[in-house]
């Protein structure tokens, strides 16, 4: 791990103001493993986002059927109830119950209770540019929610070891993972922003590693966006100086896109990416103060429509 990761109390010290919008956020009411925090609970999301300043965060609900896991979309309303500070980012199962989960997700945007959808290609084997899946782009455009899509590298649910012993958790002979990532690249996302493109796509992680696919797209989509979520794990080695630096500079190049500085947001991927280190990888960019406050929120607030006022 970088040594000179950054602690709360170091980030609050930078980050005063201006206020923070977290638009990729992920909770855990079972212990972490390995990852920089053992308690990813709404109650700490809260606190952290307290002492740091983040005024929204947008929980995204989750559905992942290969390792038969996630917090969907009822039960996540469930535990920010009563919580101003959270959003939900609704979801579905699109590999095994996408009717069921376009109606649910219908309801809860008449019921205005989505903040916007998440899709998670390679993690779902389904192509976002299926025209059977239109119907939920064109829920999306009625209500004027954007569209997250995971996007990049995916990781595996289950360990090197059981890979190597095919002891999958799915019960697969072969894990999917491996033969999904082209699902995930920013070149499947082209057709579906072209044709739908008065729908906002927001690419997750930047499409780490495949930056500059993604530069691609968003030269050729300007209703793409995308964050700087989930791009390394946070209190592992696999978070080092040098390894920020590059991610820095593709970042910098996404910014010098078609309106790069109005398309960049704030979004930690928390708890494999803390918000202390995404703050810290922000403040490593650089930024004029003006376009730094586009990245840490009002980016988000356009997009997500959250009506905040600095």
């Amino acid at each position: 791990m970088w040594e000179r990761s950054f602690t709360l109390r170091q980030a609050q010290g930078l980050w005063r103001e201006p206020m923070i919008v977290d638009v990729h956020v992920h909770t855990s009411n079972h212990p972490m493993v390995g990852l920089h925090t053992a308690d990813a609970s709404i109650d700490a999301i809260e606190r952290q986002a307290e002492e740091l300043g983040i005024e929204r965060l947008l929980v995204i609900a989750t559905y992942f059927p290969y390792k038969g896991t996630g917090v969907p979309n009822l039960e996540m309303l469930r535990r920010i109830e009563g919580r101003d500070r959270f959003r939900l980012i609704g979801s579905l199962d699109v590999m095994h119950h996408f009717e069921e989960g376009l109606t649910e997700l219908k309801e809860l945007a008449r019921a205005r209770k989505l903040a916007g959808i998440k899709l998670f290609p390679g993690y779902q084997n389904f192509r976002v540019a299926d025209p059977k899946i239109f119907d939920l782009y064109r829920l999306a455009r009625e209500y004027g929610l954007p569209i997250t899509i995971h996007g990049g590298e995916l990781h595996h649910c289950c360990s090197r070891e059981r890979r190597d012993h095919s002891d999958l958790k799915c019960g697969n002979a072969f894990c999917w993972i491996d033969r999904s990532q082209d699902l995930a690249r920013p070149g499947a996302f082209v057709e579906v922003a072209k044709q739908f493109s008065d729908v906002t796509f927001v690419i997750a992680h930047a499409a780490n590693p495949f930056f500059s696919e993604l530069g691609l797209l968003m030269e050729m989509c300007p209703n793409v966006m995308t964050d700087v979520s989930g791009q390394f794990q946070s209190g592992t080695t696999e978070d080092t100086l040098p390894y920020r630096v590059q991610v820095r500079d593709a970042l910098r190049l996404l910014l010098q896109s078609n309106n790069g500085n109005d398309r960049l947001m704030f979004a930690s991927d928390f708890p494999i990416q803390s918000f202390a280190d995404t703050i810290a990888l922000v403040e490593l960019l650089g930024l004029d103060p003006d376009v730094k406050e586009k990245i840490l929120w009002r980016n988000a607030n356009r997009v997500y429509c959250l009506g905040l006022e600095a």
